[in-house]
């Protein structure tokens, strides 16, 4: 005997989650790592079907799925600069985030501002020995917004990991408590 009662329970439905494709997203939390030169930014789909998603799941199963890094290491500079300029072009307040002509940014002005992601996939071998697909945020193509509503974007290719060289902890799954935790050896549940 099971001992469960289901009288109050909805049956599952059919899960539905995006895949890859482009998204308004909203940037929910920044933290600058000035040690390593880049900022961890947390992201949730801001419109469409898929809007609050990320935070949904995040409640469900405890994990921040949106997860990406952009460096302002030297070498970095151009690739995180087109990312500013991609959410200045996409937000109509900005004041205070880019100091004088780009020499300086105040990434706490981020926060709550949305920009275009075109996000596609990494595959991977999970920790139950299971090939497995996620969303890959941490190689998103970062456009303005406009750009994701007229389609004018292009999805990164099918990243794929090798299993004898990948690392076992998912770097798009952070679990999420008050900020940015470290990586968890887990699977994504979805």
């Amino acid at each position: 005997m099971i001992g469960k009662n289901m009288s109050n329970v909805e049956p599952a439905s059919e899960f539905r989650k995006p895949g890859p494709g482009g998204y308004v997203v909203k940037i929910e939390r920044v933290h600058n790592d000035e040690t390593k030169e880049r900022l961890d930014i947390m992201l949730e789909i801001a419109e469409g079907e898929f809007a609050g998603f990320i935070k949904e799941t995040n409640d469900k199963f405890g994990f921040w799925s949106a997860k990406c890094t952009k460096s302002y290491k030297a070498n970095a500079l151009p690739f995180f600069r087109a990312f500013i300029e991609a959410v200045v072009k996409s937000n109509a307040d900005v004041n205070g985030l880019v100091i004088g002509n780009y020499e300086d940014i105040d990434e706490t002005k981020l926060v709550g501002l949305l920009v275009g992601a075109a996000v596609g996939e990494r595959e991977y071998d999970g920790n139950d020995g299971q090939r497995k697909k996620v969303l890959d945020w941490y190689n998103a193509n970062f456009v303005t917004v406009d750009d994701i509503r007229s389609g004018n974007y292009t999805v990164p290719e099918l990243r794929v990991s090798d299993a004898k060289t990948s690392s076992k902890v998912d770097a798009g799954a952070v679990k999420v408590t008050d900020g940015f935790d470290a990586l968890k050896e887990q699977d994504v549940p979805f």
